[in-house]
C-alpha cells in the first residue's frame, strides 16, 4: 500500500480539479468605481450575484434576491457606505446592468455634483472577513486612487494618504500567492511541467522560461500596453493545459529529439501572463505605487510555483529512484488527469 500512496495521491489530487469552480473572477471580490467629470459624478458598484444572494436580502429567498432586479437595489442601497464631500450618498434613480454568464451584477447611480472627497467606511460584505472590496476613483478620465479594502484594511478616504512602498509590496505578494493557489489551472499547468521530467538543468530552462513570458505579459497588462479579454485568454490556458499533458504522453522514439519544453512554456507562458494580469486587474493597482505593487504581485506569484516545485520535485524524484514503475506510471496516470481537467475547463470557459 505504502508503495503506491504518492501517485494514487497526485492522481486524487489532480483529478479532484474536475470538480472545482471555473470562475475566472475571485468570488470574494467586490468594488466600486466612483467618475467625477462633467458636473456630476457616477457611483458604479461591481458584485457577484451569488454573494449578494447569499448575504440575503429582506423577504426574499437566496435565488429571488438573486434574479430579482428591486431585491438587488435594495441590497446594494442598504449595503454601500460612501460618502462624498462629508455626507452620506444617497442614490436617486439607479440602473442595473447583469452579466449571469460570469455571475457579475453592475448597479449605477448618479450624484449631481462633481465630489471632491470620496469617502469609503466599509467593504459591501463587511460581515464576512474574507470579503474584499475594490475601490477606484476616476478624476477627468485618469484614475486617480485605486485601493483595495480588506478586513485589515476596511475604509478609504481617498487621496488623503499615499500608499507606502513597503505596504503596497506586503499586500500584492499576498495577492500573487493568492493567485496561485486559488488557481487550479496554474497549479495544472506547474505540475504538468514538472511531470515531464528530466535533468535539473532542463526543469530549470523550462521553468525560467515560463516565468519570463508570463512577467513580459503582466508587466504589458498592467501598464495598459495591451490586455486581451479574459473570454479568450481563459479558455487559453485550459487549452495550454492540455498541450502539456499531450506534450508528456506522446511517444517519443529517438533520444536525440530535441526538447520542445523551454518553447512551449514560454509560449503559454505568454497566455498565463495575461491570465495573472486579469485577476491583478479585479484587485486594482495603487497608483503611487504602481511598479512596487507590481513587481510584489509577481514575486507572489514565483513563490507560489517555487513552492509547488520545491515540494512535488523531491517526490517525483526519489520514486523514480526508488520505484520507476511507479513513476512512469505516476506520470501517465497525472497527465491524463491534468488533461481531462484542461478539456473540461476549456470547455466551460468556452460556454461562459
Amino acid at each position: 500500500m505504502r508503495r503506491c500512496f504518492l501517485p494514487v495521491a497526485l492522481l486524487a489530487i489532480l483529478t479532484l480539479m474536475l470538480c472545482l469552480p471555473t470562475l475566472a473572477h475571485d468570488p470574494q471580490l467586490s468594488g466600486v468605481r466612483v467618475i467625477v467629470g462633467d458636473g456630476a459624478t457616477l457611483v458604479s458598484v461591481m458584485t457577484h450575484r451569488s454573494q449578494l444572494a447569499a448575504a440575503g436580502a429582506p423577504g426574499k429567498s437566496a435565488d429571488r434576491a438573486a434574479l430579482d432586479a428591486a431585491a438587488v437595489d435594495q441590497a446594494i442601497r442598504r449595503r454601500l457606505m460612501v460618502r462624498l464631500d462629508g455626507a452620506p450618498f444617497v442614490p436617486t434613480a439607479a440602473s442595473l446592468m447583469r452579466d449571469d454568464a460570469n455571475d457579475l451584477l453592475v448597479w449605477q447611480s448618479h450624484y449631481p455634483r462633481e465630489a471632491k472627497i470620496v469617502e469609503v467606511a466599509s467593504r459591501l460584505y463587511p460581515e464576512n472577513p474574507s470579503s474584499r472590496f475594490v475601490v477606484s476613483v476616476v478624476r477627468g478620465g485618469v484614475t486617480v486612487e485605486e485601493t483595495l479594502l480588506d478586513a485589515a484594511h476596511p475604509a478609504l478616504v481617498a487621496g488623503k494618504a499615499k500608499s507606502s512602498i513597503v505596504t503596497a509590496a506586503v499586500r500584492y505578494i499576498h495577492e500573487g500567492l493568492r493567485h496561485i493557489f486559488g488557481g487550479p489551472d496554474h497549479i495544472a499547468f506547474v505540475v504538468g511541467l514538472l511531470l515531464f521530467g528530466g535533468t535539473l538543468k532542463h526543469l530549470l530552462k523550462t521553468v525560467t522560461a515560463f516565468t519570463l513570458a508570463h512577467s513580459i505579459t503582466l508587466s504589458l497588462a498592467a501598464a495598459g500596453v495591451w490586455s486581451p479579454s479574459p473570454r479568450f485568454v481563459e479558455p487559453l490556458i485550459a487549452l495550454s493545459i492540455v498541450c502539456i499533458a499531450w506534450e508528456n504522453l506522446r511517444p517519443r522514439p529517438r533520444r536525440t529529439e530535441r526538447d520542445l519544453r523551454p518553447l512551449l512554456a514560454f509560449g503559454f507562458g505568454l497566455i498565463h501572463g495575461f491570465g495573472f494580469a486579469g485577476a491583478l486587474s479585479q484587485v486594482g493597482l495603487p497608483r503611487d505605487a504602481l511598479w512596487a505593487a507590481l513587481a510584489s504581485f509577481n514575486i507572489g506569484v514565483e513563490i507560489g510555483q517555487a513552492t509547488i516545485i520545491l515540494t512535488l520535485t523531491p517526490l517525483l524524484a526519489r520514486l523514480a529512484n526508488r520505484r520507476p514503475v511507479w513513476h512512469q506510471r505516476t506520470i501517465v496516470l497525472g497527465s491524463v488527469a491534468i488533461g481531462l481537467a484542461g478539456l473540461y475547463w476549456f470547455a466551460t470557459r468556452l460556454l461562459l
